[in-house]
């Protein structure tokens, strides 16, 4: 209002006398540079994070006075996900506002200066590793690997979330280090590191379980540990739980998936280290795992798993076995109808809320829709297709018996039943070559060729097949 009066007053004899145009010039030049100021400053706070230029204990003393945790970014010149989370992790806008805010923020290289000293302080053995240190220099959590903004973002809010425990976790990492072991420590220590969750606590719920008495195997509490954390395979943990199955998953909403899913973890996790260790035992102790709790479906899961591990081994006999047992028992038994009617009936399930109209608020339904009618209706196909030309490629490449060849050829077929694809037929092809039928060969893999260029895709490893068959 004061503006108004200013530039539209009247010529009484109470009208504030008008301004010249040298006023209003100088007037107008000062809010433009308002205006710029504003918007640098806004600027300044919609960015990504401001790193300290400055030496470590200054870091550590400017934490001390506002009260902050420090940030530490631990990177080297030739990371490649260091400079990646450079790039696209630091400079976001929201994650910039959240640690600029609340944290004091600190990049440092492992291999030079300071960084070689801080580097070894914290066991900085991987880059990128971030760092959440208090000013007293107490490692509160430390994360290795690229993150996202929306990783980076989860994990300052846990790590802030946590800073409210009456026990911070490096107090009680110590204690664990020094000795610790009574039941009451490790069940606060157990809590405290499940609220960091990433951190691995299943050797520490065994040695929970190790310190409990054979009346506190089936207290709630227990069994609620074992499954939140996770547990060794072959310790008490696991036994208990798989002894006091159902009344762990009572304990939970949802419990039968949510006891499920804690075993199928801890056993997978065993088969992933087995398969890249090629550690035969331990591969042993999963299959064993696998028949204990899931008695119904652990031969097929088992022989799924055994396919993988004995490609890892090059065990091209135990492979072929395997793969003619598994494929026929679980695989060739299902009919193709059986598998199409299967695809429909999913592909209706998942259809209906499209079909009545229901899309959702981003206008996004459209485009799930036409994905939905390109793909959802042979789901199964495509994957037991698939399934059965991974094998076939197999035997092309490491396979020579005869008699096993030939078998493979069913497996090739039902696969180009269920979906034509070009790889599919490309096996296929390879497979009749290896059996000394050139021109069925040729014939398939001119099949190949075809459809490659009828759904635009590289023609270039079909060409080649041919020519090579010439």
């Amino acid at each position: 209002m004061i503006y108004h009066r200013l530039f539209t007053a009247k010529t009484s004899s109470d009208a504030i006398i008008k301004p010249t145009k040298k006023k209003m010039k100088r007037f107008y030049l000062s809010l433009i540079c308002l205006t710029i100021s504003l918007l640098a400053s806004t600027q300044i706070f919609s960015q990504g994070i401001i790193f300290r230029q400055d030496d470590w204990q200054n870091v550590l003393i400017q934490a001390k006075s506002q009260k902050k945790l420090i940030f530490v970014d631990v990177y080297t010149a030739w990371c490649g996900p260091c400079k990646e989370m450079d790039k696209k992790t630091f400079t976001e806008v929201l994650v910039g506002d959240k640690f600029n805010a609340k944290f004091i923020n600190y990049k440092v290289d492992a291999e030079k200066g300071f960084g070689v000293t801080l580097a070894k302080r914290y066991n900085v053995t991987s880059y990128p590793t971030c760092l959440f240190v208090d000013p007293s220099e107490n490692l509160i959590y430390k994360q290795e690997g690229l993150l996202r903004a929306f990783d980076l973002l989860r994990e300052a809010d846990m790590v802030m979330n946590n800073q409210a425990n009456a026990k911070p976790l490096y107090a009680l990492d110590k204690l664990y280090k020094d000795g610790r072991r009574d039941t009451e420590f490790l069940n606060e220590y157990i809590a405290i590191r499940y609220l960091y969750d990433r951190i691995d606590n299943r050797d520490l719920v065994e040695e929970y379980v190790k310190s409990l008495t054979t009346i506190q195997y089936s207290a709630d509490k227990t069994l609620r540990i074992i499954v939140n954390n996770g547990f060794i395979i072959d310790g008490i943990a696991f036994d208990l739980l798989l002894k006091f199955r159902e009344k762990a998953e009572s304990l939970f909403e949802g419990g039968v998936e949510k006891v499920n899913r804690a075993f199928s973890q801890s056993i997978n996790e065993v088969f992933d280290v087995a398969l890249k260790t090629k550690n035969q035992e331990l591969f042993d102790k999963a299959l064993a795992a696998n028949l204990k709790t899931i008695p119904n479906t652990a031969d097929r899961v088992n022989d799924k798993n055994k396919l993988a591990f004995y490609l890892a081994l090059k065990d091209v006999n135990k492979f072929s076995d395997v793969a003619e047992q598994y494929l026929d028992q679980y695989v060739m038994f299902v009919k193709v109808e059986s598998i199409r009617k299967q695809d429909l009936w999913e592909y209706e399930k998942i259809m209906q809320n499209y079909k009545l109209g229901i899309r959702d608020s981003l206008g996004a339904g459209a485009a799930i829709y036409q994905n939905l009618k390109l793909n959802a209706k042979n789901t199964m196909a495509r994957l037991t297709s698939a399934e059965l030309n991974e094998v076939v490629k197999v035997f092309n490449e490491q396979v020579e018996d005869k008699a096993k060849l030939n078998k493979a050829t069913e497996w090739a077929k039902r696969s180009l039943e269920l979906v034509e694809t070009p790889d599919a037929y490309h096996s296929y092809a390879q497979l009749m070559l290896k059996l000394g039928d050139k021109q069925m060969a040729m014939d398939i893999e001119q099949k190949a060729y075809d459809i490659a260029i009828r759904e635009k895709i590289d023609t270039q490893k079909f060409i080649a097949a041919l020519e090579k068959m010439k």
